[in-house]
């Protein structure tokens, strides 16, 4: 049964509706910073060493390799410190949404993984991907603002 006023399907117990109110906006900062911290994990290491990555990047047909060693690394870093802030949010989540296709492909198709190897990747990409479409969310820099992209 659909209610009236909205294209949500009516609750099946209605007197969890205030509280699915209240979690909504956190799970969405949750997901946010915990995925935005999550790429700054994984891109520590390569803003340690930008151009560690390299030869990795040239196999993969990214020339020259140095640049774009440093683009991933930069992207990878400071977008999830910007996602987990929810500042650029867009921008952040677009950057690493491709980020996380290219680890897609690479595992899928270059070490030949399948979807079994690419598995975590597909996951992150979504999340990124939903940050992309709705932005950062009422807890975040972007509403604090009042702009984003």
């Amino acid at each position: 049964m659909m209610t009236s006023n909205t294209d949500r399907p009516a609750l099946l117990l209605p007197f969890l509706a205030p509280i699915y109110r209240v979690l909504a906006p956190l799970t969405e900062l949750w997901l946010r910073v915990i995925s935005g911290v999550a790429l700054m994990v994984h891109g520590w290491p390569k803003i340690q060493n930008p151009t560690g990555a390299a030869d990795m990047v040239s196999g993969l047909g990214f020339a020259p390799g140095w640049f774009w060693s440093i683009l991933l690394s930069v992207t990878e870093f400071t977008g999830g410190l910007l996602l987990a802030l929810g500042l650029l949010t867009r921008l952040a989540a677009g950057g690493t949404t491709v980020i996380l296709l290219v680890t897609v492909y690479f595992h899928w198709i270059v070490l030949e993984q399948g979807y079994k190897g690419a598995e975590l990747s597909l996951i992150w990409s979504a999340v990124t991907l939903t940050f992309l479409a709705k932005g950062g969310g009422r807890f975040s820099v972007d509403r604090l603002v009042g702009r984003e992209l």
